[in-house]
């Protein structure tokens, strides 16, 4: 009974410090175009292929517009997908197939057409640092382990074709890889199914002609924007945790 009320005195503080880590460990992209990039880089150690976040400039980073083209490590980066980007999934049984949300669901989608002035992070993949003339074949992008906020969620990347969604992933039905050519740059729909922290493992991987074959593999961070009252629930369970905590702390 002892451990009972220890777990629940420490929860919520627990919580509390495990959303604020969150926060404060990396910076967040909130709007502008970006990509997840690959390079052939070599710091003094040897050539190193790299994925990485390239923003370019204009993107807002913490509030702040980038004035010049910036890279993150990935862990070093979360991707905003607003509130605004929330919509209703309708009445499309190759979309229901593809992003696992059923007509009428919430779904979250990062888009591949340009935003434009909204604020809205307009994520590519890129290949444009790598001289096409130095690879034998296309460089292949694989994706590993996602995690969802509640362990059941779906995510898809996929673009929008003239016959109907054409995936690349899909948690849903299995797909889990796509390819693009050395100094390349394309648009992808992300999709996710459930607000809160989501992580995407994915690796890349190409032969190159000279040095063989290359791999990398990187998680990169999404925080999916849930309504103002799931903030609102969260904050107030986090808060009468803590309230509790004091209370007992002073019998």
């Amino acid at each position: 009974m002892k451990n009972i009320t220890r777990i629940t005195k420490t929860l919520p503080i627990f919580l509390g410090v495990f959303i604020t880590g969150h926060i404060t460990q990396a910076q967040h992209w909130t709007s502008g175009h970006g990509d997840i990039g690959v390079a052939l880089e070599d710091d003094g150690d040897g050539p190193e292929f790299h994925l990485h976040a390239h923003l370019h400039s204009g993107a807002v980073v913490d509030g702040v517009a980038l004035i010049a083209d910036e890279e993150y490590d990935a862990g070093n980066i979360i991707t905003t997908v607003p509130l605004l980007t929330k919509i209703s999934a309708p009445n499309n049984p190759a979309l229901t197939a593809g992003t696992g949300a059923a007509t009428g669901a919430n779904l979250w989608i990062l888009p591949q057409s340009n935003p434009g002035a909204d604020p809205i992070p307009f994520l590519g993949l890129g290949t444009e640092e790598l001289s096409s003339g130095d690879w034998s074949g296309d460089i292949t992008f694989t994706f590993g382990t996602i995690t969802s906020p509640s362990g059941s969620g779906d995510f898809s990347v996929w673009q929008s074709g003239v016959g109907g969604p054409e995936f690349d992933f899909s948690t849903e039905d299995g797909t889990n890889s796509l390819s693009q050519g050395a100094g390349l740059h394309d648009h992808f729909n992300l999709g996710f199914t459930e607000a809160g922290m989501w992580t995407v493992e994915l690796t890349a991987a190409g032969t190159h002609n000279t040095l063989g074959a290359l791999s990398d593999t990187q998680t990169f961070q999404f925080n999916v924007v849930p309504e103002p009252s799931s903030y609102s629930a969260l904050l107030g369970l986090i808060s009468l945790g803590l309230v509790c905590a004091r209370r007992k702390s002073r019998r």
